[in-house]
């Protein structure tokens, strides 16, 4: 016998209700700049913060006020916000294809080095939600001083679309 593969399209849309989750209305540029810049097949979403309808959730340094897993939530919100601002910039969330790279960024204490277990947080909804294998993605965390608003974690992504004629 013969087993085929699944060949039903992935849907981005189906894997988030799957999943409970509710994007959020993509929160507006805060300064001179654009959320989300598509070109030549993808798409760079510039820094999100964990921030819901009252403001930035997580504010602090984490090692100081923040604890490893308060940074971590707050890693899965900024990943949220960023596909919020993705299915806004892209006109739907199914136009997006995959996570190709994700930098995080971790206001740090003077002694914390656990940046790639905040990060863990954000890489984590993505295997949630896809599976390791469409889920797996590039990475990058890094120990700041200070992030906008103080918050304690922001996050870039770099994304693949598909071609507006296919979607």
């Amino acid at each position: 016998m013969i087993l085929c593969a699944d060949t039903t399209p992935f849907s981005w849309q189906a894997a988030l209700d799957a999943a409970g989750i509710l994007l959020p209305a993509a929160a507006p540029p805060a300064a001179a700049y654009t959320p989300v810049v598509v070109h030549e097949g993808l798409a760079f979403v510039s820094g999100q913060l964990p921030r819901d309808e009252t403001g930035v959730t997580t504010v602090g340094r984490v090692g100081e006020e923040v604890t490893l897993e308060e940074a971590q939530a707050g890693a899965r919100l900024a990943l949220v916000r960023g596909l919020a601002a993705l299915r806004d910039g892209l006109g739907g969330i199914d136009r997006l294809d995959r996570i190709l790279k994700m930098t995080v960024f971790v206001s740090s204490g003077p002694d914390f080095v656990e940046q790639s277990a905040v990060a863990d947080g954000a890489s984590t909804l993505l295997f949630e939600l896809l599976g390791l294998e469409r889920g797996r993605h590039a990475r990058s965390a890094v120990g700041v001083a200070k992030l906008p608003r103080n918050a304690a974690v922001e996050i870039e992504l770099i994304a693949s679309v598909k071609p507006a004629s296919s979607f």
